[in-house]
Order: C-alpha cells, then structure tokens, then sequence
C-alpha cells in the first residue's frame, strides 16, 4: 500500500484536516523523529544557518535588535542569564550550542523556518522545540518595562499560502534563574505531503523580548501503544540468574478501534534496536533471553509503514534484566565444645545486600532460621547457610555446612606430704579421670604436664626443699580431644621451715639535701642488725608481716648502709650472717640555655630553636607565652627542634628544667628568643591564555608588594618556543603541530622572601593542515568527461569548516571536507579549527584533464616456447602507461619475458589514475624437474595451462609408459605400482589444441631425489 494512499487513522488523534489549534503535546505514541536540530556544539560562535531559515542577521559575538547567533551559553550580555545549551551532552556532545536571538524591535521575523517532506497524508504529527526568555529580571535592567517573549509555531502547506495549525506560547517573563521550557504544536495533514514549520516573534519591541532555542524536533503522533508482559506487572522485570534461559511474552495494546500492524525490536543497550525477523503480531515469545534485554515495537496501521518514521509510532521500552545469584556465604568456622559449655553461635559471612536463611540439610530440608548471619544449636550435628538478595530473593548456587561437635569432660585432684624440713623431698599424687592430661604448676610458674594412666593415677617427686612450694593444677584435657580442656582449681602447698632471712632496700639517687629511705623485709618478729657509713652497729625488730623503714636525714654526700645479722626470736629461734649494702648518691641541679639560628624570617618561613644544658634532662619552653612545652636534651645535653611556619612576631622563652629520670631534680630558667617576620609577596596574572600556533603570548605579572621580581620555569608539552626566564611579562612565541600546552610556573621574590609558586596554563591550538593532492580529471576518447576529480583535504568535516577557491575565486556552498572538481585549473581550500578557530594558509593542488585506456589487446607465443613472452596493447588513452604482470611490479614495457606457466593476470594505469584496465592470459609449458622428496616443494610433476581434455604420457628412457597424467590431476608422485622410480631423466608427450588446432609436444624432465 502506498504510504501517501494510506488513510493513516491512527495518527488522526481525532483532529480534523486543517485545523487550527493552541500549543499541546502529543497524547499518544511517538515516531522516532523525523529531524531534530541541536545547532551542533564547539565553542566558537556560528556557523549561520542555512539561507531561508532565518530572517535575522547573523553576527559573530552578541546578537543586537534583529540578529542572532549560535553559541554554546546564553550569558552574551550581562543582563542575560548564564545557562548551557538544552541538549545532553551525551546526545551532541559538549559544548552544544543554542539558537541565540535578539528579537526585533519592530517586525515578528521567522526565528526558525524549515521545510519537511515526504509525509503521509491525513496523519498527525507533533512540531516541538525548546524555548528560555535569557533576560535575568534581577539585573534591574527593564525594570516595570521587561517586554516577555511570545513565540508563535506555525505550520503552512508547500506554497505558504494555507496556514495549517499554529498556536503561541503566551508571554513568558524573565525568571530569577534559567528556565528552558517545551513547548509543542500537534497538527493532522490532509492531502499535504509537505509542509514549511515556522518559529515566529509574536513578541512586541522594547527592553527585554530576547531569547534561545534548542532542540527542534518534528515526529509523527499516533495512538497510544502500551507494551507488558502479563502476568508481570510494569514496564521493568529483573529475573535471577538461576532462571538463564529466561522466557517472557510480551503483548501489545494500542488504543483505538482500528487495526494495527507491529514489528517488535530489541536491543542489548537501549539505543541500537534491530527489527525481529516474523514478529509482526500485537504478542511475541522471547524464549531464550540470558542477558540484559530491552523490547519495544514498531506500530503502523499499514505493515508497508513500519519502516517509515513518517508514518510510524514506537511503543514504550519494556526492560528485562538479570540478578547474578549471591555470593555463597562463607564460614566463621566450625565448632569443638566441652560437657556442658554453652551451645556457641555458628555464623557466616555474607556480601553486603545478602540475607542469610539456615536449614538441616544442603538441600531442601526444614528452615531453622531465616534472614540471620548467625545461629545458635541445641544440639550437635552439621548446618547449613543459604544466602539470599535481600532485593530480589535470588539465592546462593549452593548451601554453605558449619558443624558441632561436643566433647565429654575429664576432672583431676592433687596430693602431697607436709611439712617437710629443709633439705628434703617429698612425693605429689594426682587422681582423676583414665589417660587424662592434666596441666599445673609449681609455685604459678609456666605449665607443666603429667597424664594419668589407665587407673586414673599418676605422682612424681620434689626435688630438695629448703622453702614451702606449692604444686597447683590449672587444667584436665579430655583423652579424646586436647582442646576440650577443663580448668580445675586444686592445688597442696609443702611447708618447709627455715632458718631467718632479710633483705635491705632504698638506695637511689637524690637531690642534695633529700631524706632517704631503708626498706628491711625478713622472717616476721626477727631483729635485724646495721650499720652507716661503717659507723656503730644499730637494730630494729620486723613487725608481725616482717617489715620496716627508716629514715636517714638531709644526705648531702654518697652514704652506704651495710645489713650485717639476722636472729628469731624463740626457744626454736636462729640467726644468719648477712652482707648486703645499699647506697644513696647525691645529683646536682640541671640547667640549660636557648638560641635561634636567626631572628628575623620570611613570613611562612621556619626558625631552628637550640636548646643547650645539663645531659639527658628535660627542658620546659613556651611560645608567646601559650601552653608549656617540653623537650628533651641527648646525651651531649643538646636539643634541635625546628619551628612551623612563623607569620607573625614569635617570642619563645624557658621555663624550667628537670632531670627526666629519678631523683627528677629540677630548676626554673627565664632565657628568651623573639622572632620577627618579613612579608611575602603574592603573584598574581592577567592576560589571554588560548593561542593559535604562531602567535605570541602576553600575559601580564604582578604582586600585592612593590618591587616584587618575577621568575619562572616551563613544561611544554607538545609546544615548542617556551623558556624559563624572569621579568614581570612573559612574551614568546610559541607553535605546536598538534593542540598542546604550555604550563608556566611563576615565583615572586621580595626582600629575600619567595611567595608561593602560580600556575599558568596556556593552550596552544595547532594550525589546520590540509593537504591536496594534484590530479586529473578523466576523459572518454571522444573527450567526453567520465568521472570528476575528488579533491579530499584529508581533514574531519565535524571538527573543521571547509571554503574552497578555483582559480582564487570562492567557490559558492562548498563547505565539505572533499570536492569534486569538474574543470581543469588550480583549486585551493582553507580550513578551520572548529574548536579552536584556528585558519589554515591556502592550500592548492593543480587539476589537468587525461584521456583513459579503453581497452587490452594480448599477444602471448606459442606453447612449449623456450622464452614464454607476453605482449600487451592498449587501445585508446594518452598514456604513458605502466604495466604489472600478477603481483609483481609495474614496468614501463609492454612485454614480459620468461612468464612461468599457468594463468596470469595483466594489470594496466596511467600517469593521472584514469586508466586502470584488466585481462588474463595462460602460459603453456611444463617443469624441468621435480623433487618427490615429501618436504611439500615440487613433489610432485605435471602441466598447466592447458584444456582439462588433454592427455599426457610419461615414459622411462627405454620408452616404457611409466603413467598416464591429466593436466586436472595432482599430477605424477614419482612412483611406479606404488614404488618409487630412481633419479633419471623421463620422457612425456601431450596432446592438447592451440587456437583450436590438435597438437602433440614431446620432451623430458628430471627426477631428483
């Protein structure tokens, strides 16, 4: 059915054949447009539109009354907003411009005009666009005068003369931030197959009445088409991946009464969709989707339409995707328990996302738990742990097993004779249960271990004693595992009397002038005897817990005390000779200094503090007389700290000193170091930072202090001309083949002080490179042309702009990348950077006519020649010509020598590329020798060249027929009856026809082995 016969009801939308109507979307299902117009992007201004688009004059800069331009933000005057064009960028890229208008004061002139064609009549479609009033109210510029913009769509027949809908915008004030608004005119064609779509000012002059466009769109409109897949509910289905191969129906429902024909889609990333072969009814059956899937249909009321977006509508996206299975959960480890210790928690590690559900089998089985990384028994036995997604409930491939075991426990008791007398041993017994291991100690000391035998009994014997022990048992581990330890507290301590003791204690270091202290420890109520300095003899009686002190006063000088004797007191009392001593030395008081490396700095800038005096003591300081601080001297009695950033007047003064170990003897110090602070300068820059190749940079340096000096290095990359250098502007000139940058690093120095580094960017855009090749263009030999020359500037048409010259004059509308020169003369093209705005020098290539080769004549010699030749001639053309034979070189004759057998092919051009001809020839002969050696190089023999009829016959040296050959074969193996034939020479004959003539050609060959 012809698309234009086609009564296409479901697009009517029930609207009647020139109709006018206000602004609306459309209801139903859209078309895939049948032109959208996002003015490109790049961030140059321009280019202008089409003539006949517009009535506005196009500018490059900022738009006055009446003009216009394309741009990629709206901010062009300070009264205007700043916003970005209305296209995604992942649709037109960054930087993608707007139609920017000034309207005119005095005329409602066509903002946009376009004429569409090829569409079906009696259809509905939907003209769309983009629009924002740029004017930013809260500049005050208008005030109560602000004029709104008014935008009137309108939609006339072919010859402009039939209005066929229109509608406006109504007034649409400035906003306080940018506002891009949509709006839409639905219109239904009658007889029209083409119609011209117009964007007019309905506006009034005066201040305000500017504004952008963007996004222009025109689409066919028809009924709504609803696609689901009962009985799953919306437009999205995520299945798990356990559910691969996946099989869905999906239906389609379109509103109305009329039929409808379909032809359903898919697409693996929602942006390419391929049609399904067959599936053209309103349900279809995906049967095996194991990925990521997106579903739409194609909707027309004549199946002739599907493909064309006139006439078509596409339903809404129906998205199938897919839930990997959760990771499986990963054990915290099995579990070994004793007797009755509490049942552990079993758990689990699970991804983040995952829920946990527990059963008592590793499939199917009864659910413990549900949603719980852990889980605690009642009982041993083995568990197992299912993940599962908490948003979609796919769970884990497999179940993840955690076991418990529980373990009886063993007990022991501990036994011994006592007391005993010094000197002497004694037995220690322990009883429990059978083969047990029990683990003690002897006075708390590190284990020890002994094991029961079969009666439950072991023992073992002290050594000598001359002090009380006592033996203790920490723990019983079970004879069937080791790590089902019970701790037993038992224990039996043998007493061992003793003849008295005691120690003496307290000597230390002290400050001079301190009381020291005598620590005595011995046997309780003993009477200990001591001397000082060698002094009398003095006593003193331990107390009940066999302790005392005493005091010795002011020590000035070393004093030792010497601990001589120790008696009991009793009828079974005894004494002991003791020889112990102990010391109190006397410190003097520390002190110490402070001194700076220098008292005045940069701000920013460090000082290094020295601090000097008494070794190993340790200095307390402050700064600005904030909190104490505190350093300690090495053992040389020096300190070095070195200060943070200082940025203004510091004063660091002592405090104290003190020894950092006993008898901690201390001082205080009043020592005092200030600083004072120099300014640093700060740099700062103005100038231009984007370049083409060529040009010279001036950028301007300065500082918040005078007298500031500037330096600075570089790091080019892909530019060439940069320096390092110092002054207060930097001027050099810089190149680059391709876009590159400069990256300065400025340093101000004032008064001695560096202030911190800047870094200055430069971009340097490479200048367009063109390049075009001299040709010809070629002639029949009746001079009449047979192809144009293609001139090609070996540049990309969507980042550059293209202006081509023949013979120095402009050529109108050539705007491409490449040309088709059709006359003889000098052609030159000049290139822009898109991007950049960088302009390539003319470049010019030289076009001359040449008339082509028509045709090959070919002469070959005879079969069997000793010098197979082949002669070439060409009918027509000019040349010169060049000529190759196979794959081999072109060559300047037109004869080859020595052409080995078989089929050949002859290749023939010219100097301009015109001619380039074509035609075989078959060489006849056959090979000297062959070599039937198995190493795949001439193992076998036969002819080529000749008709599949021919026959041919080998013979020994006496004539005997050794086989019989057709040229079709794998020719002769180099055998007779399946045994090879010796080294010789052998003898053929051939019948074949030449130019239709029989003959018959005899020769030899060898066979070499």
């Amino acid at each position: 059915m012809n698309r234009f016969a086609t009564l296409f009801f479901f697009l009517l939308s029930f609207c009647s054949y020139k109709s006018y109507a206000q602004l609306g979307f459309c209801t139903g299902s859209k078309g895939e447009p049948i032109f959208t117009e996002n003015f490109g992007n790049g961030t140059n201004y321009g280019p202008a539109l089409p003539t006949g688009t517009t009535n506005y004059n196009f500018v490059v800069g900022n738009p006055n009354d009446g003009s216009y331009t394309l741009y990629y933000r709206t901010n062009l005057y300070s009264t205007w907003h700043y916003s970005l064009d209305h296209t995604p960028d992942a649709t037109n890229g960054v930087n993608g411009k707007a139609l920017i208008v000034n309207a005119n004061a005095s005329t409602t002139g066509d903002f946009y005009k376009r004429i569409v064609t090829g569409l079906c009549i009696n259809t509905t479609f939907e003209f769309s666009a983009w629009v924002m009033n740029v004017y930013n109210p809260g500049s005050g510029f208008c005030g109560a005068s602000e004029i709104p913009i008014n935008v009137r769509f309108e939609i006339w027949n072919d010859t402009e003369t039939v209005l066929l809908g229109s509608g406006d915008t109504g007034n649409i004030m400035g906003t306080a931030s940018p506002l891009w608004q949509q709006f839409a005119l639905v219109f239904t064609t009658g007889s029209e197959t083409s119609v011209v779509l117009k964007m007019k000012n309905n506006g009034v002059g005066g201040c305000g009445n500017d504004l952008a466009i963007d996004d222009i769109e025109f689409r066919a409109c028809g009924e709504l088409t609803t696609v689901t897949s009962p009985p799953l509910t919306g437009q999205t289905y995520q299945a798990c991946s356990n559910e691969i191969p996946l099989s869905l129906t999906f239906q389609a429902a379109t509103t109305g009464v009329l039929p409808h024909f379909y032809q359903w889609q898919s697409s693996n990333d929602g942006t390419t969709w391929t049609d399904i072969s067959g599936e053209t009814s309103s349900t279809y059956t995906a049967s095996a989707i194991s990925s990521a899937t997106y579903i739409r249909t194609k909707v027309a009321q004549d199946a002739a339409n599907l493909n064309n977006s006139f006439c078509s509508t596409i339903s809404n996206v129906f998205t199938v995707s897919f839930q990997n299975s959760p990771a499986v959960a990963v054990s915290d480890g099995n579990f070994e328990i004793c007797g009755s210790d509490p049942f552990p928690t079993l758990s689990v590690t699970a991804n983040a996302g995952s829920g946990v559900n527990w059963y008592d089998s590793p499939s199917g089985g009864n659910l413990l738990l549900s949603n719980s990384t852990t889980f605690i028994p009642t009982a041993a036995g083995i568990f197992y742990a299912e993940t599962f997604d908490l948003s979609s409930n796919c769970v884990s491939d497999t179940r993840t097993p955690v076991s418990l075991t529980i373990v009886p426990l063993a007990t022991a008791t501990i036994s011994a004779t006592t007391p005993i007398c010094s000197g002497n041993s004694t037995n220690v017994t322990f009883n429990g249960t059978p083969n047990a291991e029990v683990t003690y100690t002897i006075e708390g000391g590190s284990d020890q271990f002994i094991t029961l035998n079969g009666s439950g009994t072991a023992s073992l014997t002290t050594p000598v004693l001359n002090t009380p022990i006592t033996y203790s048992i920490v723990s019983v581990a079970s004879p069937v595992s080791a790590s089902c330890n019970q701790l037993v507290s038992d224990s039996v301590t043998i007493t061992v009397n003793q003849p008295p003791t005691a120690t003496i204690s307290g000597g230390q270091s002290l400050c001079s002038g301190a009381n020291g202290t005598i620590q005595f420890v011995g046997t309780p109520n003993a009477i200990v005897y001591y001397e000082v300095n060698s002094g009398p003899i003095q006593s003193i009686v331990l107390n009940a817990i066999g302790e005392r002190t005493v005091t010795i006063s002011n020590i000035t000088t070393t004093t030792v005390v010497t601990l001589t004797d120790v008696e009991t007191i009793g009828i079974n009392g005894c004494s002991q000779s003791i020889n112990q001593s102990t010391t109190f030395t006397v410190v003097q008081s520390p002190t110490a200094t402070l001194s700076v490396n220098t008292t005045s700095v940069c701000a920013g800038d460090t000082v290094t503090l020295t601090f000097t005096g008494t070794p190993n003591s340790q200095v307390t300081y402050n700064e600005n007389s904030g909190v104490n601080q505190t350093i300690d001297l090495d053992a040389s009695g020096t300190a070095v700290i070195t200060t943070s950033a200082i940025n203004s007047t510091t004063v660091y003064q002592l405090v104290s000193v003190e020894l950092v170990q006993s008898p901690f003897c201390f001082q205080t110090i009043n020592d005092v170091e200030t600083i004072t602070i120099n300014p640093v300068p700060v740099a700062t820059f103005s100038g231009n930072i984007d370049y083409c190749s060529g040009e010279t940079i001036a950028i301007l340096l300065s500082s918040n202090l005078t007298g500031t000096t500037f330096s600075w290095t570089v790091n080019q990359n892909g530019v060439a001309g940069a320096t390092s250098d110092s002054g207060d502007q930097i001027n050099q000139l810089l190149s680059a083949t391709n876009d590159g940058t400069v990256t300065y690093t400025v340093t101000p120095f004032n008064n001695g002080c560096a202030g911190s580094p800047i870094i200055i960017v430069v971009n340097v855009y490479a200048i367009p490179t063109p390049t075009l090749t001299d040709g010809a263009i070629c002639l029949l030999s009746g001079n009449t042309a047979a192809q144009p020359y293609l001139l090609d500037s070996g540049l990309d048409i969507s980042t550059h702009s293209f202006v081509w010259y023949f013979e120095n004059n402009l050529i109108p509308m050539a705007n491409d990348s490449t040309y088709e020169a059709n006359q003889i003369g000098e052609y030159g093209v000049v290139v822009t950077n898109l991007i950049s705005g960088c302009v390539s020098p003319l470049e010019t290539a030289l076009v001359v006519e040449s008339v082509l080769g028509e045709s090959l004549l070919i002469e070959q010699s005879e079969a069997f020649s000793e010098n197979p030749t082949i002669t070439v001639t060409v009918v027509g053309g000019e040349g010169p010509f060049y000529y190759q034979l196979d794959d081999f070189g072109f060559q300047t004759s037109n004869v080859f020598t020595n052409v080995a057998p078989g089929f050949h092919t002859i290749t023939v051009v010219d100097d301009s590329s015109c001619t380039n001809l074509t035609e075989t020839a078959t060489i006849i002969n056959y090979p000297k020798f062959f070599t039937p050696n198995g190493d795949g190089l001439n193992d076998t023999w036969n002819i080529s060249g000749v008709d599949g009829t021919s026959l041919i016959y080998i013979f020994d040296r006496y004539g005997k027929l050794i086989k019989q050959i057709s040229p079709l074969g794998t020719g002769w193996d180099g055998t007779y009856n399946g045994q090879p034939v010796f080294s010789s020479d052998y003898w053929f004959t051939i019948d074949f026809a030449e130019n239709g003539v029989p003959k018959t050609f005899k020769s030899h060959f060898s066979l070499k082995r």
